[in-house]
């Protein structure tokens, strides 16, 4: 009988070692997920920015429409200035150009060969957002007025919901805002995790 309830309270303490063990562990495999997750959106975001900055940079405006960004950067082009020669230190680099010591030319590329040549992933897969089985960033463009001067802006975010949907981060995540570049409300290309 003395064996028995050894063997039982053997198992007891086993057991409670090991729920005391992952419930200590389960935040920290957590905040490990989170990392990882919100690294990835990060990526994507921060290749939304590119693409909206080169579209107003072409353009003068941001797009408010993930399909149209997508066919901006796979069918259009973007001006590259290629400058030839060197400005002397004794010349400004507008009097090299006068006087033909430095050319400059413009030549136009492909959005998609200028802007992602490091892609890992298809400029497709862009307006998805990694971890939410398919859902899409949401994105928007505007104009607003700073001091008489109106000035484009966009937006684009994910929220908690759409990528850790399948985690308990009601209990354990701190950005419940999600994740976001620019703002409609501002002159601002920032992301909030920055």
């Amino acid at each position: 009988m003395k064996t028995a309830i050894q063997i039982v309270l053997a198992i007891v303490i086993v057991v409670l070692g090991y729920l005391i063990y992952d419930s200590i562990m389960e935040p920290v495999r957590f905040n490990k997920e989170t990392s990882m997750r919100e690294a990835r959106i990060v990526e994507r975001l921060k290749d939304i920015r590119t693409a909206q900055v080169a579209h107003r940079t072409r353009y003068g405006t941001f797009l408010g429409d993930l399909d149209s960004l997508v066919s901006f950067i796979k069918y259009d082009s973007i001006a590259i200035l290629r400058a030839t020669g060197s400005v002397p230190d004794t010349l400004t680099e507008a009097e090299a150009v006068k006087l033909g010591i430095v050319q400059r030319d413009t030549i136009w590329m492909p959005a998609m060969d200028t802007l992602f040549v490091r892609a890992r992933y298809s400029v497709d897969s862009l307006t998805y957002i990694p971890f939410s089985g398919g859902q899409r960033f949401s994105l928007a463009a505007a104009q607003i007025e700073r001091g008489m001067v109106v000035l484009p802006v966009f937006e684009a975010y994910a929220t908690p919901e759409q990528y850790m949907k399948d985690l308990p981060y009601k209990v354990y995540y701190t950005r419940m805002e999600g994740l976001r570049v620019g703002s409609l409300i501002e002159a601002s290309i920032d992301g909030n995790w920055e």
